[in-house]
């Protein structure tokens, strides 16, 4: 099955490779290990910990300093830093929390409060109390004048807003237009949980106006039966140009335990307030009955994935790419809707949706086998890069597979999807960028970890930077 995998990547170069990309070229411009021993698990969700899709960041570049959050070999909650482009990496370990879960789940997410220099991180969940930490203000926003070792944070917190003590699962931070930060979690469970957001104020160094933002209630019937209770998996939240904060998402329902439809909508005011798809406002936080969100129907028996990519272009339009099984990639396996959960690996594809300025969106099949959840990027020009591994097993998560890099161009209306590069593993993770390095100078950094030879090896995690140049 696996030469049947790289002829399908093989095919994709010969049928799209026509003049879309001829004048862009990709050069690597740095490969450095961050760490040489980082730590790999062997749990029911795979072997990886650092780099999974589901770490809105877990790199992030500010104010000429790149920094990257991972466990290493003894179990350590690790936060690097370099100087850019090339400095060497050094490392904070922080000793005072026995990380000792085997849940791929249970990654460690990364922010920074550009108004404050706060350094923020979220790590060890899945359903589990809060674990937070803050450095003190300065710490990103001055990077010379500040002594690099766990001095420099706080204690670990089961709170953001003080006297509420919370339970969560998928951290998320992001910075804001103006230089601020937000955070993002799910309370309750798969099939069975509400998304919440709260801000943080950089004036008093402390998080303020927890609300919910959608919700596990109202009532789901399809073929496969009916179910009232479920939980949204989001693609991410990006905001635009304009200042827009957009997210899609899918719905996994607590019945069959399967994802369906693609799901939007946008806030204009920094996500107190929620618009569908039309601009219609949504009076309670979204759920599966509400009217307008519904942007791609997609079936919970064709193995829809959650936690793909996405982003917005130059001109405000949101993107999205996200596998799944379609009637005639089954047909050509001899399977059919519903016989696996998540499709088998050969028929599962890349779809890109979009969508217009006038709300109307647009589908697309990339012509490849899927492998990884991948994750996107747009240029000033609104070309879009994907990157992801090519590996596909049975199960959801990869052992080993190559990085690669993929493009669209938005003069053919991102049609012309090509394979742009392709750096050799084999990797075990899922493959993440640093977007903020991205937006200030298109150099595309990527997350990646040796695969491991036996169960529980610690390998090199490594950055590798990519720079695009139009020839």
């Amino acid at each position: 099955m696996k030469s049947r995998n790289s002829l399908c990547w093989i095919l994709l170069l010969i049928v799209v490779s026509g003049a879309a990309f001829a004048d862009t070229k990709i050069t690597k411009t740095g490969d450095t290990v961050v760490e040489g021993k980082a730590l790999t698990i062997d749990g029911g969700f795979g072997r990886c910990i650092n780099g999974l899709s589901f770490q809105q960041d877990a790199l992030v570049s500010h104010e000429d300093y790149q920094y990257a959050a991972f466990y290493d070999a003894d179990r350590q909650v690790c936060l690097a830093r370099r100087k850019l482009p090339d400095g060497d990496w050094d490392v904070i370990r922080f000793a005072d929390y026995p990380f000792r879960s085997n849940d791929a789940h249970n990654t460690i997410s990364l922010g920074i409060c550009p108004n404050d220099g706060t350094i923020h991180l979220a790590f060890d969940h899945h359903g589990h109390p809060l674990h937070y930490r803050v450095s003190r203000k300065g710490a990103a926003k001055s990077p010379e004048d500040v002594i690099w070792d766990v001095s420099l944070f706080g204690p670990i917190t089961s709170e953001l807003e003080k006297g509420k003590s919370i339970r969560i699962t998928y951290p998320r931070f992001w910075q804001t237009p103006d230089g601020g930060l937000q955070f993002c979690y799910r309370q309750g469970g798969s099939g069975n949980g509400d998304r919440m957001l709260v801000d943080y104020d950089a004036e008093t160094g402390e998080w303020v106006n927890t609300r919910q933002i959608d919700s596990r209630h109202g009532l789901f019937e399809d073929d496969m039966g009916q179910s009232q209770s479920r939980c949204s998996y989001p693609n991410g939240y990006a905001y635009g140009p304009d200042g827009r904060l957009h997210v899609t998402w899918v719905w996994r329902e607590s019945s069959q335990g399967a994802n369906h439809d693609l799901m939007y909508a946008y806030s204009e005011d920094r996500g107190k307030t929620w618009l569908n798809n039309q601009g219609e406002a949504l009076n309670e936080p979204a759920h599966v009955n509400s009217p307008g969100i519904t942007v791609a129907n997609i079936g919970r028996d064709y193995g829809l994935m959650n936690t793909h990519g996405q982003a917005v272009d130059s001109l405000g339009r949101i993107h999205v790419v996200m596998w799944h099984s379609t009637d005639q990639s089954l047909r050509a396996a001899g399977s059919k809707p519903g016989q696996h959960r998540w499709g088998t690996p050969e028929t599962r594809r890349y779809h890109h949706y979009w969508r217009d300025a006038d709300a109307v969106w647009h589908h697309f099949e990339l012509p490849v086998v899927a492998g990884t959840r991948p994750k996107l990027f747009m240029d000033n020009e609104s070309n879009a890069y994907l990157i992801c591994s090519d590996a596909w097993t049975r199960k959801i998560f990869s052992t080993k597979g190559d990085l690669m890099i993929l493009g669209a161009t938005s003069r053919a209306n991102w049609k012309d999807w090509k394979t742009l590069h392709v750096e050799k593993g084999p990797f075990i993770n899922e493959m993440l960028g640093d977007y903020y390095r991205w937006k200030r100078d298109k150099t595309l950094s990527v997350m990646v970890q040796e695969s491991p030879k036996e169960a529980h090896e610690a390998t090199p995690l490594r950055i590798l930077d990519f720079a695009f140049e139009e020839q």
